[in-house]
């Protein structure tokens, strides 16, 4: 079985990337709330954005640290705006 992925291995990896999807789009919708009246600040989530989809294309079945690492720093702030807010 040497070299073979493991299902737990694939479904770590697609909870990091779900998690990173989130973070994406709490951005997404801020950046539709502000764009109108704050351009500057809709252009700079825009640059956080594209910081966010580096890390969620970094994500491999093969890299576990940088999986339990994505699951671990972004997975409790997705799940609470203050936190996510707070934190970007």
């Amino acid at each position: 079985m040497a070299g073979q992925t493991t299902l737990d291995a694939i479904v770590r990896a697609e909870l990091a990337i779900k998690i990173m999807n989130q973070a994406r789009g709490l951005v997404s919708e801020r950046v539709a709330a502000i764009e109108a009246n704050d351009p500057a600040g809709a252009e700079a989530l825009r640059s956080k954005r594209r910081e966010l989809l580096a890390v969620q294309s970094r994500i491999r079945v093969g890299d576990p640290v940088q999986i339990e690492a994505v699951i671990t720093e972004w997975g409790p702030q997705v799940k609470d705006a203050v936190s996510f807010w707070r934190e970007l």
